[in-house]
């Protein structure tokens, strides 16, 4: 495993707490940080603390992701696609948080009411977790660090390409669909619904899918014998 997606990680970080120094002066003391289903701020912190918890996080959730790949003795020596596709879902959560950072909260630092469009919310999970994560998944080898993790697919290395080729575009398709909902529904509860049900639905189907997958195989390993290797003997 290359060192690169901690690389980007860092680059993202730093490009926020800069941009977050041009709008230091600007910003009342404390800033929102946090607000209700409508975007509207119902509670306040620090402004240190709101300028610098999303760029410390940027660079600290994918090093964590980064040393848990780096130990994994299934991702050693990757190359090509699949060595690209962990690198990208590990700098996924940076991505997200520098998007979250820089385009919707320092404008609601320095703006007057301090609220946030909640459609900004529903389209940045929709181009990460869901479109930019189902894009990478297929690529990603089996291993115990990265990817859809389940008591399934650590099992079965076969269980694991299915899943995630499957996974690739249920939620680009899903991903998709909630990017176009985030403009059309309303604000408030149906946004919300909508968002939660479309992306933590569509990851708790591929649980589901996984285990389907998985004991279709161990019945076909009673009949006619081993099928794959399993991935941890």
């Amino acid at each position: 495993m290359g060192a690169h997606p901690v690389a980007l990680a860092f680059v993202l970080a730093v490009v926020s707490a800069f941009h977050g120094l041009f709008k230091w002066h600007d910003t009342p003391n404390p800033v929102p940080a946090w607000w209700n289903i409508h975007g509207h701020v119902i509670y306040f912190v620090p402004k240190w603390f709101g300028f610098t918890l999303l760029p410390v996080l940027i660079v600290v959730i994918p090093y964590i992701l980064h040393i848990f790949a780096y130990y994994d003795s299934n991702l050693k020596k990757l190359t090509g696609e699949h060595k690209h596709a962990v690198a990208h879902l590990i700098s996924l959560p940076a991505l997200f948080l520098f998007v979250l950072h820089n385009f919707i909260l320092l404008d609601a630092f320095v703006s007057q009411s301090g609220d946030i469009n909640p459609r900004f919310l529903g389209i940045n999970v929709a181009l990460w977790f869901l479109i930019w994560a189902g894009y990478n998944f297929r690529q990603v080898p089996p291993n115990s660090s990265i990817g859809i993790l389940t008591p399934w697919t650590v099992r079965s290395s076969d269980t694991w390409t299915r899943t995630h080729k499957h996974s690739a575009w249920v939620l680009e398709i899903i991903g998709l669909a909630l990017l176009i909902s985030a403009f059309f529904v309303p604000t408030g509860v149906p946004l919300l619904v909508v968002t939660l049900v479309l992306w933590l639905g569509s990851y708790l189907y591929l649980v589901i899918y996984s285990l389907i997958v998985f004991g279709r195989g161990e019945t076909d390993r009673e009949i006619t014998g081993p099928l794959t290797e399993p991935l941890y003997p």
